[in-house]
């Protein structure tokens, strides 16, 4: 006999942002339609980053203590150039005969074998103006599936759900700005030691990529061009920055500005590249997220480059908080996106 029973207790989602300065973890709560912030933490990544896994655990296990919650089920997320993310338009047909075609297209696209990857499919909405099926074609290693999935069974958690850090970004801004319907938006997040590029057509993800520049790029250029250690070259960094002997800070600004120039030029091929097969020209606005998004002169250089408006995201703005304001989100809010995108992947919320 198969008896069921009413479920009286459902374990949280834990949004869990596995980077490589930090590991951030938001909780979140649903109700009547409504977002509400139960919990938030983050704890430092080993210097070695993410290929130290006994720091990585340790890591994910300072997050969980904080966070109290002993039984939350962990949606975590992959980036990178072992995730690949395209689209494609081909030619009409119904859920069956895509399924048989998706292997064969991903031949062609995957430069891994086929046996080594996981994929997925998300079928986008159809252009009315083409007889055509459009898809959003993903593939990940399924041996960096298995590393991510592994260090969370390590730290007593069991993940379920493995998302890509890009769609969780969409999730997060989509949730803050559900009644934007721009004909172009460009999310740009910028981490530690990468890049992710968002670009959203009418809020659906058209195209991401992944870029090797990121805050660490930064403060590599001003240790070799100042002869300064990393500590000192973390603070030069920041706005309000302090005075070192011996150093110009005219001399500081114009190296950030060329590695903020540099990352801007990346970021242009991305927008460049879409706009070779894509009708839509203009970019309607510019969102920035990720704790380095406030690198010196990124959102005036993306904002001239672009001629469009520049803005940084907040995550948790349309989140209700009861109660008193985690503390590990003050002025970190951007850095949190991807953890609050992946937080609301539960109940089949997306």
């Amino acid at each position: 006999m198969d008896m069921r029973f009413p479920r009286l207790f459902r374990p949280p989602v834990v949004g869990l942002d596995i980077g490589s300065d930090a590991v951030k973890a938001v909780v979140l709560r649903r109700s009547r339609g409504a977002w509400s912030l139960v919990g938030a933490a983050e704890a430092p990544m080993p210097e070695t980053g993410t290929s130290d896994p006994e720091g990585t655990v340790d890591a994910l296990r300072q997050v969980f203590d904080t966070l109290r919650v002993r039984r939350g089920r962990i949606a975590a997320a992959l980036s990178g150039h072992a995730v690949i993310v395209k689209r494609l338009s081909l030619p009409a047909m119904n859920d069956a005969e895509l399924a048989e075609a998706i292997p064969w297209e991903a031949e062609q696209y995957i430069p891994f074998d086929l046996a080594e990857v996981q994929l997925d499919y998300q079928v986008l909405p159809p252009d009315p103006n083409r007889n055509t099926t459009e898809v959003l074609l993903v593939a990940a290693k399924k041996e960096r599936i298995e590393e991510r999935a592994e260090v969370i069974v390590r730290s007593g958690r069991q993940p379920v759900i493995l998302d890509l850090e890009a769609f969780a970004l969409v999730n997060a801004y989509e949730a803050n700005h559900a009644d934007r319907n721009d004909p172009l938006t460009v999310l740009v997040h910028a981490g530690r030691t990468g890049t992710i590029v968002c670009l959203l057509e009418r809020g659906q993800l058209v195209l991401t990529r992944d870029i090797a520049l990121g805050g660490q790029t930064h403060t590599d250029a001003l240790m070799r061009d100042l002869d300064v250690e990393a500590a000192t070259a973390e603070r030069l960094k920041h706005s309000g920055r302090p005075l070192v002997p011996g150093v110009d800070p005219a001399q500081v600004t114009a190296i950030l500005a060329d590695v903020t120039t540099q990352l801007v030029a990346e970021i242009s091929k991305s927008i460049d590249f879409y706009r070779t097969t894509a009708p839509v020209e203009r970019i309607s606005r510019i969102v920035l997220s990720g704790g380095a998004c406030e690198a010196e002169g990124l959102s005036a250089q993306l904002g001239a480059e672009f001629e469009a408006p520049v803005e940084v995201l907040d995550p948790f703005l349309k989140i209700a908080r009861a109660g008193r304001r985690p503390a590990a989100i003050d002025g970190a809010g951007p850095s949190y996106a991807v953890a609050v995108g992946l937080a609301m992947r539960q109940d089949g919320a997306a």
